[in-house]
């Protein structure tokens, strides 16, 4: 995959934990550095873009001032920062349809817009909640991929995200 264009799907739990992070002054962490490199455009596997639906935003307006009590201002900085990023990669207007059979209906939509936004990663911390008929676990709690009829893709935790940019390469999609 390098040199390819990456397209990453950052599940919520990301972009509020990198927030967190900053607003404890943390730095690097592995939420963090996945926003960097969506912020970057770029990683050392490649560019990078961002796949990321309006559906998803609104979501985590509602969780950053309801939830963790991020005050209106910083919360609208935060998300126009995101949008701006989506405007330089790819951005979706996809409405969750509910079709794929998750519990958790949000998790439903990210994973929905991972597979509409042709996303070769979906980062998420909430690794076990994305696990359905549709998927196929390589790591327990750390990595699966995604097979959906056109469109195949790897649901991985942010550590073993990580790992593998400082490893270089991205593991190929393979079907047991």
């Amino acid at each position: 995959m390098s040199g390819k264009k990456l397209y990453l799907c950052l599940d919520l739990n990301i972009w509020c934990a990198a927030l967190l992070s900053e607003k404890k002054g943390r730095s690097g962490t592995s939420s963090q550095r996945l926003v960097e490199i969506v912020r970057e455009g770029k990683s050392s596997l490649g560019e990078v873009k961002l796949v990321i639906s309006w559906g998803m935003l609104n979501r985590l307006t509602k969780v950053l001032e309801e939830d963790l009590g991020v005050s209106y201002e910083a919360t609208m900085m935060y998300i126009n920062t995101i949008r701006g990023y989506a405007k330089l990669g790819v951005s979706l207007t996809l409405g969750g349809t509910g079709v794929i059979p998750i519990q958790d209906i949000e998790d439903a939509h990210v994973l929905e817009t991972a597979i509409a936004g042709q996303a070769n990663i979906l980062v998420t911390a909430n690794f076990k909640d994305f696990l359905c008929n549709d998927t196929q676990l390589v790591i327990p709690q750390r990595h699966a991929i995604h097979i959906a009829p056109n469109h195949r893709f790897h649901i991985v935790h942010p550590y073993l995200r990580m790992n593998w940019l400082h490893q270089g390469q991205i593991p190929e999609l393979v079907e047991n």
